[in-house]
Order: C-alpha cells, then sequence, then structure tokens
C-alpha cells in the first residue's frame, strides 16, 4: 500500500477513535449533569402514614412465607437439588422478617431536599441522607458497611450493603400530583432465598412547629415562639 494512502488511512481511524472518545466523554458528561439541568420531583415535607394503603405487616409476612414454601416445593419437584435448609431457616426468616417490621414502622417522615440533597428525618430511627450534587449515585463506606443512595429516574433510592450479606434498600416515589408518597422497602439476606418487600404510603400534612421558631437554651431548654415575634 503507497505510504501517502497509509497516512491518510491511519488518520482516518484515528479521527474516528478521537470522535468515538469525545462522544463517549460527552454522554457521560451530559448524563452526570441530568440533575443539573432536569427538574427533580420535591420530596421535601413532613409526611404521614397512610395505614390503609400501605401495606399490612403481618399479611405481607404470611404471603411471604407462602411464597418460599411453594418455591420449595417446585424445585423439590424439579429434582434441582435445592436444599430446603437454605431456604427455609426459621431463625433467619425470623430475624430477617423481625429486622423488615422495624425498619418499616416510620409513622412520620420529615424530608428536606435542595439541589444537592436529600435528608430523610425518620421518627425512630436514623436519618437517610444522599449528598448527590450531580451525580446520578453516590456510594461510601462505614464501620457497618457501604451505602449506595441517588436518583433513578424521578425516584429516590437508598441501599445498604452490612456485614452478614444483609442488604436493606429505600426507594422513594411521589404521586403524579405529588401528594402521596410510596416507599417500598426490600430487606434481603444471604441466608434467606427470597427478600421481604414492604410497600407504605404517606400524605403530606402540614406540621404545628412550621409555624414556630424554637432553639435551646441553657436555662429554659428549648424555647419557641411563632414566626415572626420574638419572646
Amino acid at each position: 500500500m503507497p505510504s501517502r494512502f497509509k497516512n491518510i488511512l491511519i488518520c482516518s481511524v484515528l479521527l474516528v477513535l478521537t470522535a468515538c472518545s469525545s462522544s463517549q466523554e460527552k454522554t457521560f458528561k451530559r448524563e452526570e449533569s441530568q440533575l443539573h439541568s432536569a427538574k427533580l420531583p420535591d420530596f421535601s415535607g413532613h409526611w404521614e402514614k397512610n395505614y390503609q394503603a400501605s401495606d399490612v405487616f403481618y399479611n405481607r409476612f404470611q404471603l411471604y412465607v407462602a411464597d418460599i414454601r411453594r418455591g420449595i416445593v417446585r424445585n423439590t419437584n424439579e429434582n434441582t437439588g435445592f436444599r430446603e435448609a437454605s431456604g427455609l431457616d426459621g431463625a433467619a426468616i425470623n430475624g430477617l422478617a423481625q429486622l423488615a417490621e422495624e425498619i418499616t414502622r416510620m409513622p412520620l417522615l420529615n424530608i428536606k431536599q435542595d439541589d444537592a440533597s436529600m435528608n430523610v428525618e425518620r421518627e425512630n430511627d436514623f436519618n437517610l441522607r444522599c449528598l448527590y450534587h450531580e451525580k446520578q449515585f453516590v456510594q461510601s463506606t462505614n464501620a457497618f458497611g457501604s451505602e449506595r443512595c441517588g436518583w433513578t429516574s424521578d425516584r429516590m433510592v437508598f441501599q445498604m450493603y452490612m456485614a452478614g450479606g444483609l442488604q436493606v434498600s429505600h426507594l422513594f416515589s411521589l404521586s403524579p400530583d405529588g401528594s402521596q408518597l410510596n416507599v417500598t422497602s426490600t430487606i434481603a439476606s444471604d441466608r434467606v432465598t427470597s427478600p421481604i418487600v414492604i410497600s407504605n404510603y404517606y400524605t403530606r400534612f402540614v406540621s404545628q412547629d412550621d409555624h414556630y421558631d424554637c432553639k435551646q437554651t441553657l436555662t429554659r431548654n428549648k424555647v419557641c415562639s411563632q414566626q415572626g415575634h420574638s419572646k
């Protein structure tokens, strides 16, 4: 092949590769900056649990155990070598159920949100925080394991991976009119074949605390006054 044509061919290939690399980089940056340009759903506010619309834990747990038993029978009949002990570990299932019931109670939520972060205050439980800035997902580690949080479309997800193969995730989504909040929690363990999934619904309400400014004092403990008025 003449050297002139070979040089042209090499240059053409390099241009294509450069263009592909540039295109991929632009796509990556576009995905990373998606949160900056798109309008995020507003989860902020006070929420109280709608017990009529939410799962009743006992009923959901009964269905969960029944599903596991059906899976054991099905796999046993198909001669797949499925070991019953790996799917019907009573102690593991009860432990998972107790954890699931505890972390899905959440009768009240107070959510604070801005362009860079979300903080979910849960009654009688630790807060869920996500500092996403312009990234779709953020991952971190701590003494208990690792955490991952971020946006998937217009939903916020918090995922926790702990020692012993325990996994907990909470998926937050809003109704089209923004008046209802759904929190779908999934609790899984390496010792149990299937996760427990609980769906809870919440309704917005106006907290009386919104009308007061409160501060902690050394002599009078917590002192509150109506907003716009001093006390």
